[in-house]
């Protein structure tokens, strides 16, 4: 297995080979998934002591359950649903926070709540994920983790083809 800075320099090197095949407007909203990708939302989430776990800093709590529910190189590596399953993940996550911060707000009888009651976080995610640009980042953090698996076959392979 790859440490994770040859695994943030190979990804980094392979992102202009997946420009090349993008259309110029999709750009930054590809490179802002395929950096999310690399740096935190990686399939190596699912060990607690991971790089990308650590970068989550104080938040890195929120990754507990996802650890608990994948072993190492299960789920999370297999390219595709692996990805797709960290972005519903910290969806979910996402929302319950929302919905925690609203009973606390309102339990509290804060004038904050009218504003907080305002937002309706399903329809934001609805127009987020309808758009373009939402498509784009989803491919970023997809191809920053085909690199990542990549990396981890052919690691694995030459370190079982040496012993």
């Amino acid at each position: 297995m790859a440490l994770a800075k040859t695994h943030d320099i190979l990804n980094f090197l392979a992102a202009p080979l997946f420009l090349y095949f993008l259309p110029q407007e999709a750009y930054f909203p590809f490179l802002v998934g395929y950096i999310a990708g690399t740096l935190f939302l990686s399939p190596d989430l699912d060990l607690s002591n991971s790089k990308p776990s650590k970068r989550w800093r104080f938040l890195r709590c929120i990754w507990l359950p996802y650890q608990n529910l994948f072993r190492h190189r299960g789920v999370s590596h297999i390219p595709l649903l692996g990805s797709l399953i960290r972005i519903l993940y910290l969806t979910m996550v996402t929302l319950f926070l929302y919905f925690t911060l609203l009973g606390v707000i309102s339990s509290l009888n804060l004038t904050l709540s009218k504003t907080v009651l305002n937002v309706n976080p399903l329809e934001v995610l609805d127009k987020l994920f309808r758009s373009d640009s939402a498509l784009y980042a989803v491919m970023g953090i997809i191809c920053a983790d085909l690199v990542h698996i990549t990396v981890d076959f052919f690691s694995s392979t030459v370190k079982r083809f040496l012993k």
